[in-house]
C-alpha cells in the first residue's frame, strides 16, 4: 500500500478531519488549506466540520460530567445565588450561547467556547446544536469564499 497525499484521495480527508479536531485550529483555516491543496469544497467543508464536531462533543460531555461533580462536592456555592447572579445566568442562557456559537471559531475557538457555554448550565444538548449550528455556517462562509476566491482568480 502506497501512501500518497494527493488532493482528493482518502488520506488528504483523514488529514483534513484531524486537523479540524485539533482543538488549536479551527475550520476557518482547515478548509481554505484543503480547497487551496485542490480538494472540493463541498466535501471538504462537511469533513472539516464533523472533525470540528467530533471533539467538540468530546468537550461537552466531558465538562457535563465535570461541572456535575463540581456541583456535587461544592454545593453550597450553586444553592443560594443572589439576585445579580440568577439574571445573569438567565441572560447568558436566553443570549450568551447563540452568541458564544456563532462567534467562536473568529474569537475564543470552538472548544474554549463550548466549555463557557457548559458554565451558563445550558443544558448539553442546547449547546451542541449551537455550536454545531455556528459550525456549519462558518464551515459555508470558508468554503464559498475560498471556492469564489479561486474562481475570480482563474
Amino acid at each position: 500500500m502506497e501512501l500518497t497525499l494527493e488532493a482528493g484521495s482518502w488520506w488528504s480527508y483523514v488529514l483534513v478531519f484531524v486537523a479540524a479536531a485539533t482543538p488549536v485550529v479551527e475550520v476557518l483555516v482547515v478548509i481554505p488549506a484543503g480547497v487551496l491543496s485542490g480538494m472540493p469544497p463541498v466535501p471538504t467543508a462537511v469533513v472539516a466540520t464533523a472533525g470540528n464536531l467530533s471533539t467538540v462533543v468530546l468537550v461537552a460531555v466531558a465538562g457535563d460530567r465535570i461541572l456535575a461533580w463540581w456541583r456535587r462536592r461544592r454545593p453550597d456555592r450553586d444553592d443560594a445565588p443572589n439576585r445579580r447572579s440568577q439574571r445573569a445566568r438567565e441572560l447568558a442562557q436566553r443570549w450568551g450561547v447563540p452568541g458564544l456559537a456563532l462567534l467562536a471559531p473568529i474569537t475564543t475557538g470552538t472548544h474554549i467556547a463550548t466549555v463557557a457555554a457548559m458554565a451558563t448550565r445550558s443544558g448539553t444538548h442546547r449547546v451542541l446544536g449551537w455550536m454545531a449550528a455556528g459550525l456549519v455556517v462558518w464551515a459555508v462562509a470558508a468554503a464559498a469564499a475560498t471556492a469564489a476566491g479561486l474562481d475570480a482568480f482563474t
